[in-house]
C-alpha cells in the first residue's frame, strides 16, 4: 500500500517539476517524524516514520485545506507557486496522481507476463494433467493438435470450444509428434457440464515491448470493468459498497496470505489495488483528487475562484467523511476476518 500511494504522490511530484513549480519536499511516508532526509537543489527528499504512502509539498497554497501560504514561500516567484497557476495546470498536477496508479499496473503485469509466460500462438500442448483424460490416452507435452473430431483447428480456442461441448464422451484427436501424426481417443471428464481433457497451452516468454502492450491492454480492460462496477454499485446497489468492500486492514491481511502462496498472485493483487485507488481518487469527493478537479471545473464554469473559506469548509467536511469511512472499514475488516468472510473477488 505504501508503494502504491508513493507512486501516486510521485505523479503529483513529477507533474509539478515539469510545469516548473518549486517542490519543497518529497517524502516517502505520511507527514511526521523523519527517519532521514537530504536536500538536492531546492527539494528535500527523505522518509518519515509513518511508511504509508508519501507526500509532496509545493510552494504556495497547495491544498484547499490550507488557507494561508507558509512564510518561507513569500519570496518565491508567483510563476513557481501552486496557487498562482492557471486552472489547467493545477488540473494536470491533480490528475497525474491517479494517472500514475493506472500506469504502475502496466509494468507490474508486463513483468509478471515475462516471468510466467504468455500462450504460444501454436496448438502445441504445454502441460498434461497427471492421470487426466489426455494422459490416459497417451497425449504428451509438446504434441501439436491438428484436428479435433475431424475438424481442423487453426488456434487453441477452437480446440477448447469443441472439447467443452463433449462432456463424458470419447473424442478423436489427431496430433503431430516428432514430425509424425498420431491418433488419440480420450474419454473426456465432465467438469460442471463441460468437457475436460486435462491439457494446457504451451507458454512462451514475450519480448519486453509485447509484454508492455499486453500489460496496457489488460490494465485498460480492468479499468473499464472497475469503473462500470463502481458506477453500478453507487447508483443502484450502494448497500453492497459497505457489505462487500475491503478496507486497509483486510487488504494487508489478504495480501500477506496471498504472497505466502504465490508471489505472482500478489503482484496481480497490487495491480488491481493500484487501479482501484486511481479510480476512487477520481471520484468528485473533496479532498480527493477528483474533488479538487471538480472544484477547478466549477471555478472554470463560473470564471472565477470559489471563496477560500467555503472551499476549506467543503474539504474539511469531505476529510471528516473519509476518516469516518476509514474507521468504519477498519472495524468492519476486523469483524470480517474473525468471521472468515470471503475476500471480494477471491475465495
Amino acid at each position: 500500500m505504501g508503494l502504491i500511494i508513493f507512486i501516486h504522490e510521485f505523479g503529483h511530484f513529477i507533474a509539478g517539476k515539469i510545469i516548473g513549480l518549486k517542490v519543497k519536499e518529497f517524502m516517502f511516508g505520511l507527514p511526521g517524524p523523519r527517519i532521514f532526509s537530504f536536500r538536492v537543489g531546492e527539494t528535500e527528499y527523505g522518509a518519515t516514520a509513518l511508511p504509508f504512502g508519501g507526500y509532496v509539498k509545493f510552494a504556495g497554497v497547495e491544498s484547499e485545506l490550507q488557507l494561508e501560504e507558509d512564510d518561507e514561500d513569500k519570496d518565491t516567484p508567483p510563476e513557481r507557486k501552486y496557487d498562482t497557476q492557471p486552472r489547467w495546470k493545477k488540473a494536470i498536477i491533480m490528475f497525474a496522481g491517479p494517472f500514475m496508479n493506472m500506469v504502475l499496473p502496466i509494468f507490474l503485469i508486463a513483468i509478471m507476463l515475462m516471468f510466467q509466460g504468455v500462450p504460444d500462438r501454436t496448438n502445441v500442448i504445454g502441460e498434461v494433467v497427471k492421470a487426466g483424460p489426455a494422459a490416459k490416452a497417451g497425449l504428451h507435452a509438446g504434441d501439436k493438435i491438428i484436428t479435433v473430431e475431424g475438424k481442423k483447428v487453426k488456434n487453441w480456442a477452437q480446440a477448447v470450444t469443441i472439447i467443452k461441448k463433449k462432456p463424458g464422451k470419447e473424442i478423436t484427436i489427431v496430433a503431430e509428434r516428432n514430425g509424425k501424426t498420431q491418433i488419440f481417443r480420450p474419454v473426456l471428464d465432465n467438469n460442471k457440464g463441460e468437457g475436460f481433457l486435462g491439457i494446457s497451452q504451451r507458454l512462451r516468454t514475450p519480448l519486453p515491448h509485447e509484454a508492455l502492450y499486453q500489460g496496457f491492454l489488460t490494465t485498460l480492460t480492468i479499468i473499464k470493468f472497475m469503473a462500470v462496477t463502481l458506477y453500478v454499485v453507487i447508483t443502484q446497489k450502494i448497500g453492497l459498497l459497505a457489505k462487500d468492500s475491503a478496507g486497509p486492514v483486510r487488504i494487508v491481511y489478504e495480501s500477506a496470505k496471498i504472497i505466502q502462496q504465490n508471489f505472482w498472485s500478489y503482484i496481480w493483487l497490487l495491480a488491481l489495488i493500484s487501479i482501484n485507488i486511481g479510480i476512487v481518487n477520481l471520484l468528485p469527493i473533496p479532498p480527493l483528487d477528483g474533488g479538487r478537479l471538480a472544484i477547478l471545473g466549477i471555478e472554470g464554469i463560473k470564471r472565477g475562484p470559489i471563496n477560500k473559506k467555503a472551499v476549506f469548509a467543503i474539504n474539511a467536511a469531505g476529510m471528516a467523511l473519509l476518516l469516518a469511512l476509514m474507521v468504519y472499514f477498519v472495524f468492519s475488516d476486523i469483524f470480517k476476518i474473525i468471521q472468515g468472510a470471503p475476500f471480494p473477488g477471491g475465495g
